[in-house]
């Protein structure tokens, strides 16, 4: 079961702040900042554990910045379970110097963060030793352990004096020249399926460059690929052996690569990888401008197809388009197939690329896919991907007046952004559609400042409705308990105050379900696994702290009862507490 990061201390219960520190170990504190505890356990370790320190808005600090206003978290990514974390102040560091500073932010230096930490909650271990990222870390006797020092990754502060701004190139090849990019595919051999295979791939077709070119007074450009690998693979539901391997995909997946100039301008490009194909003659075989593709393979459009490019608001010439694709029953069989296409992803009201896949089945059930991307709007566009934990609102802007309409982008969409972005109130808004369209969404969801929570899974402890942001029922389902649901980062509040996870587009789980309200007993206690019957021989002592989940039950006597653990039935009498 996987458990929210805990914040042990009371100091640390409220915030983890990032602040300057003297020469000597005494900390100053400027201001505390807000921070976001990311993650969670994706096991149970019984004897080590793994903590990861971010930076969570290493994007939006500029020069001049104090210390304090830098953002970091703690994610888990594994972690004894009942296990707690506690941080002490975290401090910012120059890089290079590997010296706190109390200075403010200057453009240029490299800086990481620095935070000590304690992990409670290790009965088991006391008076031995827990793992932690790979170091024996002592444990006490009270089940504490000895102090571990986090460091997060590196982040340079943006020049804004430098010019330029970054983008992907296809590299040179013999019969075509080098062309800028902004999305492509790559083709992973057997030997190859690896995360090592991946970034091999991308950066073996692919490079980085700048605007400007390069020189004096222009800035460098920067791209971790090994870092948008992993995530996309996370994203995918692929699972990373520790060696960096992973078994053969069934289908094609995207990878979305971050491009960072040293004066803050960003850029994205989104590869698809193609995982390696071995031809099965079973399967049915689709054709497309001259060529065959199998299972899983993605396709790049003519660029004078008529169907490509559809109008914003207009309609997609599915003729057209359909009369350009064949499919034959098999690798072995010349007879033809009807392919089948699925265009819910195409969004007509917003400009972008949108995949459409194209499928065919046959006789024996064998089906075959591969992708396209479509193209919303006028050719040329500059595009953008949407990052966001959720839906995104096209809001329509007049003057100073801004109407939501209704119209939505979700997150990985490509989008059409034109222009500089415009500020109105408190919020920064980008440009869509057109040179001269009134349609906007909020910048951050396309300039890479925000940063999508982690899918994690957690498994539910009491059966929860699904509620939406306005904390009414979706639907009439139920998620039963001890089943596992994918979270979207931290708990967090609707506006009447309950504290939920997100799971969906507008889709919420009371956080009670999940992670349970740790209380204490105020009377010895039993536990029951029915009104007349006891689970176990345990006595449950008073003064002991014991999680519950969710509403308590009541029974067939009229007793009230709270579940704890599973996934046997384990209830604790409410009176108790």
């Amino acid at each position: 079961m996987k458990k929210n990061l805990r914040i042990a201390s009371a100091a640390a219960a409220a915030l983890l702040a990032v602040a300057p520190v003297a020469a000597s170990t005494v900390s100053t504190v400027l201001a505390d900042t807000t921070v976001t505890v990311e993650g969670g356990t994706q096991t149970n370790p019984t004897t080590s554990a793994e903590l990861i320190l971010n930076v969570t808005n290493a994007a939006t600090l500029v020069d001049g910045d104090t210390p304090a206003k830098v953002a970091a978290s703690i994610s888990t990514p594994s972690i004894p379970a009942g296990a707690t974390v506690a941080p002490a102040k975290a401090q910012v560091y120059v890089l290079d110097a590997n010296t706190a500073t109390t200075d403010k932010l200057t453009a240029g230096t490299t800086y990481v963060v620095k935070v000590k930490v304690n992990i409670t909650g290790l009965t088991s271990l006391a008076g031995k030793t827990i793992k932690v990222n790979g170091k024996d870390v002592a444990v006490n006797a009270q089940g504490i352990s000895g102090e571990i020092e986090l460091t997060s990754a590196s982040f340079t502060i943006p020049d804004k004096s430098l010019v330029g701004a970054p983008f992907l190139m296809e590299k040179a090849t013999s019969d075509k020249p080098a062309v800028a990019v902004t999305s492509g595919s790559v083709d992973l051999a057997a030997n190859a399926l690896s995360v090592d295979g991946i970034v091999n791939a991308i950066k073996g077709k692919y490079e980085v460059a700048n605007t400007n070119g390069t020189g004096t007074g222009i800035a460098t450009v920067d791209w971790n690929v090994e870092k948008d690998v992993r995530a996309a693979l996370k994203a995918a539901g692929i699972t990373v052996k520790a060696d960096g391997s992973f078994t053969k995909p069934a289908t094609a997946f995207p990878v979305t690569l971050n491009l960072t100039a040293t004066n803050g301008a960003t850029s994205t490009a989104v590869i698809t990888v193609n995982p390696a194909a071995v031809a099965d003659t079973s399967y049915p075989v689709i054709s497309y401008n001259g060529g065959n593709f199998n299972n899983g393979q993605t396709i790049t459009l003519k660029d004078n197809e008529s169907f490509d490019y559809v109008p914003v608001n207009g309609d997609i010439n599915k003729t057209a388009l359909e009369a350009a694709f064949t499919a034959k029953v098999s690798g072995a069989s010349s007879a033809t197939l009807k392919p089948t296409f699925d265009y819910s992803k195409v969004n007509t009201k917003v400009a972008g690329k949108y995949p459409v896949v194209v499928s065919a089945t046959n006789a024996n059930k064998k089906t075959s896919k591969v992708t396209f991307m479509l193209t919303v709007g006028v050719k040329g566009a500059s595009y953008k991907t949407v990052q966001s934990d959720g839906d995104v609102p096209v809001y329509e802007i007049n003057g100073n007046t801004v109407t939501d309409t209704k119209t939505v982008v979700k997150n990985g969409d490509q989008i059409a952004v034109f222009g500089n972005p415009i500020t109105v109130g408190d919020k920064t808004y980008a440009r869509i559609n057109s040179a001269d369209s009134n349609k906007y969404v909020e910048s951050k969801y396309v300039d890479g400042t925000f940063k999508p929570a982690n899918k994690v899974a957690k498994k539910v402890m009491h059966n929860a409705y699904i509620y939406d942001k306005d904390h009414k029922r979706v639907g009439t389902k139920t998620l039963a308990a001890y089943s596992n649901v994918n979270v979207y980062g931290a708990a967090t509040k609707l506006a009447d105050g309950s504290l939920v996870y997100q799971i969906g587009d507008n889709q919420y789980v009371m956080a009670d379900n999940i992670d349970g309200t740790v209380r204490t007993l105020t009377h010895n206690a039993y536990v029951y696994k029915t009104s007349t019957k006891r689970a176990d021989r345990r006595v449950l002592r008073k003064g002991a702290k014991v999680t519950t989940y969710g509403t308590p039950y009541k029974f067939k006597n009229g007793v009230s009862y709270y579940r704890i653990g599973g996934p046997a039935k384990q209830y604790v009498k409410v009176a108790n507490f």
